[in-house]
């Protein structure tokens, strides 16, 4: 709650191997009390009437592009299709052009010489411009909606946003069979253009990736029973891929989550940072992430509207949430407790 004051932001923490939310967090909001007597009509208009939208549980509802942190379902359909040679190369300079249109790296003058695992790991634009265009949309759209993006979670509150993976069938629908082309799944690929997600399908994305495929279904209520979400398409070697290049985002030099990484001897942090273009201002900034150390397994959902580079402002206020828990026991004992 600290943290986030002044910002329009969200930020979620769970334990992936129950599904349990210790925390969630959505700005700004209201004073409860404005509704527990009797609420004046100039009260009402003024929190309906404001643009920060205090109504709006972000959490749930909020619909926004993810950027680069789905970049990981791209990398991890085309591992599985064996479609990606490891020790392939690609060159980024900064753009890539694709008939006439130009496509940008997020770093001006490229990346120069990327492998796969270069590529997740300092979120490379332009290797991922390259490597979709060997799959389909509907192959990558699928995946998606594997990990339970485009439904909602479930999760046992009263209602929740789905947003929007878009598939040929969808594309065909909003612009015309011969209305789109390859660009669109190029920008997909790095979480732009029609897709949008919630930040609660971003927690449980974050989990399936944390438990390697099956992680039981979010909720806040403490009894109540633990529905498997599995995603089965993808071997136990592309997961231990995953997670390797993801642990790199945080602990490498050059990771774009680096600030996500309190330095805590035995803890072990594996994130993706993202980066989602709007029109309405600054971009969005997204760090998803999960934390282990002694088997106590904490995961980090991290939103914040209007803000900049993830790997600058949402990275460090993931960074409090692990050093919180995971720097005193008394802390990290009574968020396993609660």
């Amino acid at each position: 709650e600290n943290i986030l004051d002044g910002y329009r932001a969200v930020v979620l923490v769970s334990m992936p191997k129950t599904g349990e939310i210790l925390s969630m967090v959505s700005k700004p909001d209201y004073p409860p009390d404005l509704f527990t007597g009797a609420t004046t009509v100039d009260e009402w208009q003024n929190i309906i009437s404001n643009p920060e939208k205090p109504l709006l549980n972000r959490i749930t509802h909020g619909l926004y592009p993810p950027g680069s942190t789905l970049k990981m379902i791209t990398a991890m359909m085309l591992m599985e299709k064996g479609k990606i040679n490891f020790s392939e190369k690609i060159n980024c300079n900064g753009v890539y052009v694709l008939g006439d249109r130009q496509f940008h790296c997020w770093k001006e003058f490229g990346h120069g010489e990327m492998d796969i695992e270069q590529a997740i790991t300092q979120s490379c634009n332009v290797y991922f411009y390259h490597v979709v265009q060997r799959l389909s949309i509907d192959e990558w759209a699928n995946a998606c909606a594997e990990f339970g993006f485009g439904e909602t979670t479930e999760i046992d509150l009263a209602s929740e946003a789905k947003g929007i993976v878009p598939n040929s069938s969808y594309m065909n629908k909003q612009y015309g069979r011969w209305g789109w082309s390859k660009g669109h799944l190029l920008n997909l690929s790095l979480g732009q253009g029609e897709l949008v997600v919630t930040p609660i399908q971003m927690m449980q994305f974050i989990n399936c990736l944390a438990m390697g495929g099956t992680a039981p279904a979010l909720h806040l209520a403490k009894d109540k029973p633990a529905a498997l979400h599995s995603v089965k398409r993808f071997s136990q070697q592309t997961w231990r891929r995953m997670e390797k290049y993801m642990r790199n985002v945080v602990s490498s030099a050059h990771g774009t989550g680096k600030r996500a990484n309190p330095g805590i001897a035995g803890l072990t942090i594996a994130g993706k940072t993202g980066t989602a273009q709007n029109p309405h201002g600054e971009p969005h900034a997204w760090f998803i992430g999960y934390g282990e150390k002694d088997n106590k397994l904490i995961s980090v959902v991290v939103l914040i509207e209007n803000g900049g580079h993830g790997g600058v402002t949402a990275a460090p206020i993931a960074r409090r949430v692990f050093d919180f828990l995971f720097s005193s026991s008394d802390n990290l004992k009574l968020a396993f407790s609660l």
